[in-house]
């Protein structure tokens, strides 16, 4: 059934004024999270790191990630958004300012993994709370204005990294330790700030009117117990839950190929670190601008009976196509533009995906559910940068492990059109 024009601005209204904080904080998050390929341009000189080595550390993050993913999304749910989010991110802000401060691979690493720990329980709560906002077939859109941060903090992040890493000798610091220090700072200020602008939820939103509450309620609940029907169970199959995860991990390694990278693709054409910021946000860029409007369009479709799977097909093909074409391409234009179909493919799969899962799977589990498929997914995360970094030692080319990339978002098409299909006895997208 397709919603009434009063819900739709109820679930506009909402969007714009939950999403944007979300927006930001993760925006936070995940700058912290990838500025290492930035960083990296030298420190890796300067600590003696190799390919392989880098590779591991920007992997390892997500193997404290997935330790600790679960029981920090059940402290979301136990203790409420704002008080959990704002300790997460405190934490992980003091990580990242001890970064700046090792003096070898083995204290990176560990400075790494626990960054993972920190932030394990960020993304899966976020998603989470933004659930708990919208009925699913609404929910592509204001998990896109979340997920926007992460193109975002690439077109913000790209000219600042490569402005903080010329402060070199600045104080007596390399330009990569101001780099850690300085982007680490508002994750501080931001969690402090959090429990003072996060609501815990529609309850609590005294922006709402009583009866925006009940229309919202009402709407919810009549989605869930449709979910409910079509499951026949409040407990998550979990052939079904195999079946999402292992889709995440395929895009996991797409991301984390584009985030961890990219600076060194296009820094191998000769591009100097005044220009190399600038021209690094321009895939990203065309990843926000696209980012909105196709997950608009997964959810009209979603809104009026049909299923996201084909949508997100597309997505992940895109993907594949831009790494091909970036394995391939002899000029750094050519890079760019190849680049930026990675980037297309890649971010809009993610709100579309999390839209697609919240549907498919009971409320009463998704909590759980949500943490499992990231945290399972987010192996793709370290093995994706892991084995570029293993291949480029090796190989000396970046080709290979983009070809590899490009393959695992096509094994990661074929299983979208598994994981999504209609008429299974796991649920149903419409």
């Amino acid at each position: 059934m397709a919603y009434s024009t009063e819900q739709l601005a109820l679930y506009r209204r909402i969007s714009l004024r939950v999403a944007p904080l979300a927006l930001l904080l993760y925006l936070v998050a995940f700058l912290d999270r990838v500025n290492v390929s930035f960083a990296a341009l030298t420190m890796n000189h300067d600590l003696g790191i190799s390919e392989t080595t880098y590779g591991l550390a920007a992997g390892v993050f997500f193997l404290g990630y997935m330790v600790l993913a679960i029981p920090s999304n059940y402290m979301i749910v136990k203790v409420g958004a704002p008080r959990w989010v704002a300790l997460l991110m405190i934490t992980w802000g003091i990580v990242g300012c001890a970064t700046a401060f090792v003096h070898g691979a083995p204290a990176y690493i560990t400075l790494r993994f626990l960054l993972g720990a920190a932030e394990s329980g960020f993304l899966p709560g976020l998603v989470y709370y933004l659930t708990r906002w919208l009925p699913g077939k609404a929910r592509a859109g204001i998990l896109a204005l979340l997920y926007l941060a992460i193109p975002l903090s690439s077109v913000i992040g790209s000219p600042i990294s490569a402005a903080l890493l010329r402060m070199n000798g600045m104080g007596g610091l390399h330009g990569w330790q101001w780099l850690f220090l300085l982007e680490a700072i508002p994750a501080i200020v931001l969690g402090c700030a959090v429990p003072w602008l996060l609501d815990d939820g529609p309850h609590t939103a005294t922006w709402l009117s009583d009866e925006d509450k009940q229309m919202l309620r009402q709407s919810i609940e009549e989605e869930a117990s449709v979910t409910l029907h079509a499951t026949g169970s409040e407990r998550a199959p979990m052939g079904l839950l195999a079946l999402l995860a292992a889709t995440y991990f395929m895009l996991m390694i797409g991301l984390y190929e584009l985030g961890f990278w990219t600076p060194r693709l296009i820094a191998s054409h000769g591009v100097s670190l005044r220009w190399l910021g600038w021209l690094n946000a321009l895939p990203y860029a065309v990843g926000a601008v696209t980012l909105l409007p196709w997950c608009r369009w997964s959810d009209r479709i979603a809104s009026r009976g049909g299923g996201r799977q084909w949508i997100l097909a597309a997505s992940f093909l895109s993907g594949c196509a831009g790494f091909v074409l970036t394995a391939l391409a002899p000029s750094l234009p050519v890079l760019l533009v190849a680049i930026s179909i990675a980037a297309f493919g890649v971010y809009v799969s993610m709100p579309v995906f999390w839209a697609g899962v919240s549907q498919r799977v009971s409320p009463a589990v998704v909590a759980f559910a949500i943490a499992l498929i990231n945290s399972i997914g987010n192996i793709g995360g370290f093995l994706g940068p892991y084995a570029t970094g293993w291949l480029l030692d090796r190989t000396h080319s970046y080709a290979v492990g983009l070809t590899c990339t490009a393959a695992a978002l096509f094994i990661g098409t074929v299983l979208v059109l598994l994981a999504f299909r209609k008429n299974t006895n796991a649920s149903t997208l419409s």
